[in-house]
């Protein structure tokens, strides 16, 4: 007994000395307007989010929120995070929780899909064993679909992973399903985004090729992070492009989020935009963007993004940025007179548990009153549960009716 004890202190000892290193390391980690945000937000406290009823392993993460149109019922989509394989996973599957309180609470519903066990066929012959996943969730109500059976959207990221090669984006794409009511009968997967050459055999069946609808987007071997919004009977989405590139360190990967649409409620797509590139992230201060969301307060549209860092091999989310749209039909966010664009608000991740892969990846319903902008954040100190959420109880956008936020009177 002495001797579990003694290892167990051990364990959290190096967790707690690993997350010290963590916060050293990542200090200076931003630059320039990111830095001067996420210092002057100061040391924030959000409420985590546990849906009642909910099975915790290693955690969820990914969420994405999304009302009626009367605000009376609230939908949340998440990724749960399963399995016994170490450090955590291997299963990550998309849960669907419902808040009848504007996000004051929340329960578990049901897992709208599941991560299964499998093997792959390689080219060379060679069979690998791994897991089909589902990841980053977006959940959409497309009132004018004139099918009531897919007014419900749900995109996802299914791919493969392996413990010998971890995630293989190549084997995988961005599928949707749908439904009339949430906690009902969802649709079959529909494999919808593909990237030229990608996925390949057996996922390569998808309706879309975004690499041919933009020659920007030619060399992108992956997407993910799909973000989704539903206006005056367009669907809008964005999403981030994964692009090999050759730097000092060797062969990298480049993300860059652009935004396409659906006047077809989802039945064909085209190309509306870059909106955010790695040269867009350098001037503000960081990597690379990432964690894309659409979201709308008052009657303005935005973009939340996930400002990124790299330390070592890790790559770190440093909470959320809202970019205003000067036209949200045109995929214009607004810029100031220098050109550069400008920041409508963010939202720092919590100091106290920062570390691994950090926070961002928001979402956002002006209906979820309670709550306000939710916002997941990796907690190493409390493993296995590495994979949380939190409301942070603010607005979008600051007023003066909120004091609590930057701008308040």
């Amino acid at each position: 007994m002495k001797m579990t004890r003694l290892r167990y202190l051990l364990v959290v000892s190096l967790i707690v000395l690993g997350v010290v290193l963590f916060h050293k390391r990542a200090e200076s980690a931003l630059a320039g307007r990111l830095a001067e945000l996420k210092k002057s937000a100061g040391d924030v406290h959000y409420a985590k989010l546990v849906p009642a009823g909910e099975a915790i392993e290693g955690g969820i993460y990914d969420p994405c929120v999304a009302y009626t149109p009367d605000g009376s019922v609230g939908w949340l989509v998440y990724t749960s995070v399963k399995g016994d394989y170490k450090p955590v996973g291997p299963y990550t599957e998309t849960h669907l929780a419902r808040s009848t309180n504007g996000g004051a609470s929340w329960e578990f519903v049901k897992a709208l899909n599941h991560s299964t066990n499998s093997s792959l066929m390689l080219p060379d012959g060679n069979s690998l064993a791994g897991v089909w996943r589902y990841e980053v969730p977006t959940l959409v109500h497309d009132p004018t679909d004139p099918d009531p059976d897919n007014r419900w959207k749900l995109f996802t990221h299914y791919y493969f992973w392996s413990p010998q090669r971890d995630r293989m984006v190549n084997y995988g794409c961005i599928v949707m399903n749908t439904a009339a009511n949430p906690a009902r009968e969802w649709s079959a997967d529909v494999p919808l985004f593909g990237a030229g050459k990608s996925p390949q055999v057996p996922c390569h069946k998808t309706l879309v090729d975004i690499n041919a609808l933009e020659p920007a987007l030619h060399g992108s071997v992956a997407y993910s992070e799909p973000g989704v919004l539903a206006r005056e009977g367009r669907l809008y989405l964005s999403l981030t492009a994964l692009q090999p590139h050759l730097g000092l360190g060797g062969v990298g990967v480049s993300h860059t989020i652009f935004l396409l649409a659906s006047d077809d409620h989802g039945k064909r797509w085209r190309f509306v935009r870059l909106l955010l590139t790695p040269e867009d992230a350098k001037s503000m201060g960081c990597e690379f963007f990432d964690g894309s969301s659409l979201a709308e307060d008052a009657g303005r549209f935005f973009l939340l993004a996930s400002p990124v860092v790299r330390q070592g091999r890790e790559e770190v989310h440093e909470g959320t940025v809202a970019l205003e749209f000067e036209s949200l039909a045109n995929g214009r966010l607004r810029s100031a007179r220098n050109h550069q664009l400008e920041i409508a608000n963010y939202f720092a991740p919590q100091s106290a548990i920062f570390s691994g892969g950090g926070a961002g990846q928001a979402t956002y319903d002006s209906r979820n009153i309670h709550g306000g902008l939710i916002m997941p954040q990796f907690n190493l100190l409390a493993y296995p549960e590495v994979f949380q959420i939190f409301q942070t109880s603010r607005r979008l956008m600051p007023d003066s009716r909120d004091p609590a936020q930057p701008g308040g009177q």
